[in-house]
């Protein structure tokens, strides 16, 4: 799909996330992605089962661009039905970081909206697959913030935070355990 309007529209029907990705004529990291990344088929399952995809091009497309300050390519976009932007990513990235990166991006824009069964099944999904990524403490994390948030116990998110410091100290996730014990 090519027209943001169009993908507005589509989202409303199916209540899918957009994933819009800005590319442009000579886009090293775009054409990585189409040669690489696109082509794993895990990939390409995830993306047709949730999501709108829409491509759009940073020159041509300035009113997208501006609305969203878009400034880089491939740079990826998640929007709601509105066309409200609740998470995006700049720069190429591999199969197994991407397929991570899409269950964060659906699950910062569908959090607001209460679906928190949705994002606990969506990053649940061939978790141990991404677990070698560098969002993986992120991913752990913001399944545990879900599940929280829709049952208002801690514990889990608690324990998931204090496994992620020792599994990996140096993430960003393991500096988050706030609670005395």
């Amino acid at each position: 799909m090519t027209n943001l309007e169009q993908a507005k529209e589509e989202s409303l029907k199916t209540k899918k996330v957009i994933l819009l990705q800005f590319e442009m004529d000579n886009c090293g990291g775009c054409k990585r992605m189409n040669e690489t990344t696109y082509k794993d088929q895990k990939v390409i399952d995830e993306m047709n089962e949730w999501f709108i995809l829409l491509k759009l091009d940073l020159i041509k497309d300035r009113e997208a661009r501006k609305m969203l300050g878009a400034y880089w390519t491939p740079a990826f976009y998640f929007l709601d039905n509105n066309g409200n932007s609740f998470y995006h990513f700049n720069g190429y990235l591999p199969a197994e970081e991407f397929r991570a990166m899409l269950r964060l991006g659906i699950a910062e824009t569908i959090m607001p909206r209460g679906r928190y069964d949705d994002i606990i099944k969506i990053i649940d999904k061939n978790i141990d697959e991404l677990s070698g990524t560098s969002l993986y403490p992120r991913l752990l994390v913001t399944r545990e913030t879900a599940r929280y948030i829709k049952i208002k116990d801690n514990s889990q998110l608690r324990k998931t935070l204090k496994e992620i410091q020792n599994t990996h100290p140096h993430s960003t996730e393991a500096k988050m355990y706030f609670w005395d014990e």
